[in-house]
């Protein structure tokens, strides 16, 4: 994991330093951590390289929040937490999409909850390349830029941000690639994505703007699927 921490108060960064350490430790994972004592000198710097970015609210210049708002023109996956001594501006937060904020003095219990839920949201943001092999060429895309699938006979649809492009093959033989990247069958005939679906009412999923049939056996597995993702959680 990729990690940058963005806090003028160099004993709150070293104890974060220290919390990391520990939690990787326990984790039995491995991370890499970039240090910033300003916002001015991190987005002057932004190389869209990291994973995980744990910025203070309160600081000289450009604040946390005004920071956030600057990284989300530049970046809008990036996984955020806020540190910060003053809870009123916390909820702010929400308005960048920040996954959580961890109130000073940091616990280390609390930083380590905070961080499993980081974690889950790194996940779930991570793009995989989907290869697309059609009659003529092989595509490449972002598993993000699928709106769905789509079962004809014996053929696939793959409607993408880029447009739609056909493949021999059976929607069991893309499960295994697809549903890790946070998609899910909604019926026989398609599996969606779920980072675009709009809204689920009755038997009819909307995604990307097109409604979609949502079988009755499909429908409760669809919507536990579907919440654990908007939780942040894997499948």
């Amino acid at each position: 994991m990729r990690i940058a921490i963005i806090d003028d108060n160099q004993f709150d960064r070293e104890m974060i330093l220290s919390f990391l350490e520990k939690f990787f430790q326990e984790d039995q994972g491995t991370y890499t951590v970039s240090e910033y004592e300003n916002a001015e000198g991190f987005l002057a710097q932004y190389a869209y390289t990291y994973d995980f970015i744990i910025m203070d609210i309160d600081m000289p210049g450009i604040s946390g929040i005004d920071a956030a708002k600057k990284l989300r023109t530049l970046d809008k996956n990036v996984t955020l937490m806020f540190v910060t001594n003053m809870p009123q501006y916390a909820m702010e937060g929400y308005d960048v999409e920040a996954v959580d904020y961890v109130l000073k003095p940091i616990s280390y219990p609390d930083f380590r909850l905070k961080m499993l839920k980081a974690k889950r949201y790194i996940a779930r943001n991570h793009d995989t390349k989907i290869t697309i092999t059609t009659s003529s060429d092989i595509i490449v895309v972002n598993a993000s830029d699928i709106y769905y699938v789509e079962s004809q006979l014996h053929y696939l649809l793959y409607h993408t941000k880029k447009g739609t492009y056909k493949m021999r093959g059976k929607l069991s033989e893309v499960e295994d690639i697809l549903f890790p990247c946070h998609f899910a069958r909604s019926g026989g005939s398609f599996i969606i994505n779920l980072a675009h679906l709009e809204q689920i009412s009755g038997y009819e999923a909307i995604v990307a703007g097109e409604s979609l049939p949502i079988s009755r056996r499909m429908k409760p597995s669809l919507l536990s699927t579907y919440t654990k993702y908007i939780g942040g959680m894997n499948h």
